[in-house]
């Protein structure tokens, strides 16, 4: 089932679901429903529940992962996995296990396991070769553990023993994969090895997706296997392509950047629809005035409602905080627009990812520079070091002398930085550092308000750099469900809908990244705006400055590329 944003994909397969269960109901038979993510599995199970009703205890609601981590808690030793297989999921604890598994062979010290691990991952993630993947295979069974991926292969290892996979295939009758454009190959060959090899599965299954939401390519994500599905198995394809939640505006939106995809589905082709919808383009001459825009649009909309052409007639124009989304590229450019609604007294929550939290070398520097005090021994950390600085590794020196040793100016300028004893002289000594950076000062006050919040939270005794180093990593996932107006990253508002969008910091090397340079990751990038128009169902606000603060002065910038594929309603 190919479904764009707003077709109505979670209600058509829980009906689907239904209908199953309930004319089955003599038969035990459950339906295995998976998803991309333990937030999208709630999400998931929540509405099956609500929908459902008594059938939804039938349904078993899982990311791919914890149905593989199921399979080999109960299975796993027919496959030599001991009773509770260990679940190395921190990177210094899978560094140590291969830093050991060379050193027993024999060989030098690797120059950078970080980097052969990710490389690794992401060749197994895609079914791929890649030098000494079945050197970690094999260490990984000799200590009898698994990391994410490794749940995957040796579920798909467990599933060839013929007694196991008979037992599952006895449990479940139906397989639905929600999210199916984030599959990654080796996700695609645990699936397959469930439900049976093509053409004829034993198993009823049905993937639903959108391949202009595929924007985690660089976990190995393949947009293609929903097609690869059809093939393998000639199953029926359907188009969802009326979309339900959507003004007209934000349709017509949707599909011009589906052109620019070269997209084979479009949403909404089936008529003219109540709601007008309205997407607005506003330029201010630098971030500041920017953000105070976006908080004041934010609390006349709380105030007013949606203007009265962007919505149906009868439709009401009231929203709450939890309504208005803010998305950005980078978790950094949302700052300004949180301290203008905290001006405001508006509630806001923020959510984003690690990789996105901060954005540039010496504020990623920063993190790891207080992980690093907070246990120096640890190897991840003292590699993830080295190779921001242009290093092949630590080495025996100290901190001071490899920061001081990068190739990136920026970045050297944090070794000033190992004279601070404490969390608090170091946060306030990396703010006298002149960073030539033009995403350093969010950034940094990305980090200085994490730790007004620890202040806040922790009382002096415990204001320690461990400490400090959990709360931080806390403040870069966030809480999806936390009240206020959403300041979400767009990765982070994949799968979620609200009435009005604001998409802030629409520059060129902001949106797109500017370290999109092949054509490849430019296409990735404009998924991403995809993902980003599409959350909203009837107001949509792209803002830009014309201008960003640096250390240096004041720079020029120019409007993102993406904003023509859009026409202001």
């Amino acid at each position: 089932m190919v479904a764009a944003a707003g077709c109505g994909k979670t209600e058509t397969v829980a009906r689907r679901i239904e209908r199953v269960l309930v004319g089955s109901a003599d038969d035990p038979f459950r339906v295995l429903a998976l998803s991309y993510t333990v937030r999208a599995a709630d999400e998931m199970r929540d509405r099956f529940q609500l929908m459902l009703g008594d059938h939804s205890r039938r349904v078993d609601t899982e990311t791919i992962h914890e149905f593989a981590w199921s399979l080999l808690r109960q299975y796993g030793t027919r496959i030599g996995l001991p009773v509770e297989p260990e679940v190395l999921t921190r990177d210094e604890d899978r560094v140590e296990l291969l830093d050991r598994w060379v050193t027993m062979s024999g060989r030098p010290p690797l120059e950078n396991p970080r980097a052969v691990l990710s490389a690794l991952d992401l060749a197994r993630a895609r079914g791929t070769d890649a030098p000494m993947v079945e050197e970690w295979r094999s260490a990984l069974a000799r200590a009898g553990a698994v990391d994410y991926q490794a749940m995957l292969d040796r579920a798909v290892e467990l599933l060839g023993d013929e007694w196991v996979t008979r037992h599952f295939r006895g449990v479940y009758g139906h397989v639905v994969v929600d999210e199916a454009q984030n599959l990654t190959p080796s996700q695609y060959t645990l699936i397959a090895s469930l439900i049976g090899p093509p053409p004829d599965p034993v198993i009823h299954v049905a993937l639903v997706g959108d391949q202009r939401q595929s924007i985690v390519g660089f976990a190995g994500a393949d947009p293609t296997l929903m097609n690869r599905f059809h093939r393998d198995y000639g199953g029926e394809r359907v188009d969802l392509r009326t979309n339900y939640r959507s003004a007209t505006s934000i349709i017509n939106a949707g599909r011009s950047v589906s052109k620019a995809l070269h997209a084979d589905a479009t949403s909404g082709e089936t008529g003219v629809f109540a709601a007008q919808g309205s997407i607005e383009l506003e330029v201010f001459p630098n971030e500041s005035e920017e953000a105070d825009f976006v908080a004041e649009w934010i609390a006349r909309v709380l105030r007013e409602g949606l203007p009265r052409n962007a919505i149906a007639p009868g439709e009401p124009a009231e929203v709450q905080p939890e309504d208005i989304a803010v998305l950005a590229r980078a978790a950094a450019s949302l700052l300004g627009v949180r301290d203008a609604l905290r001006a405001r007294a508006i509630v806001s929550a923020t959510s984003s990812t690690e990789g996105d939290w901060v954005v540039s070398a010496a504020a990623k520097g920063l993190v790891e520079v207080i992980a690093y005090r907070s246990a120096p021994d640890h190897r991840s950390t003292r590699r993830h070091i080295a190779a921001l600085c242009g290093l092949t590794a630590f080495g025996p020196k100290d901190l001071a002398e490899v920061l001081g040793e990068a190739s990136d100016p920026d970045v050297a300028q944090l070794a000033e930085l190992d004279k601070y004893q404490d969390v608090g002289s170091l946060v306030d000594g990396a703010a006298r550092l002149t960073i030539d950076d033009p995403d350093w000062l969010g950034d940094l006050r990305q980090i200085e308000v994490a730790w007004e919040s620890f202040l806040d939270q922790t009382d002096a005794p415990n204001r320690t750099f461990g400490n400090f180093r959990q709360h931080v990593a806390r403040c870069q996932r966030g809480d999806p469900n936390d009240p206020g107006v959403q300041l979400l990253t767009i990765h982070k508002a994949q799968g979620r809908q609200f009435k009005a969008v604001i998409i802030v910091a629409c520059n060129d090397g902001q949106l797109p990244d500017f370290r999109a340079v092949s054509a490849d990751d430019i296409a990735a990038e404009l998924r991403t705006f995809y993902v980003a128009i599409s959350r909203a169902s009837r107001c949509l606000l792209l803002t830009r400055s014309a201008s960003r603060i640096t250390r240096f002065g004041v720079r020029a910038v120019v409007p993102s590329p993406f904003l023509g594929l859009i026409e202001p309603s």
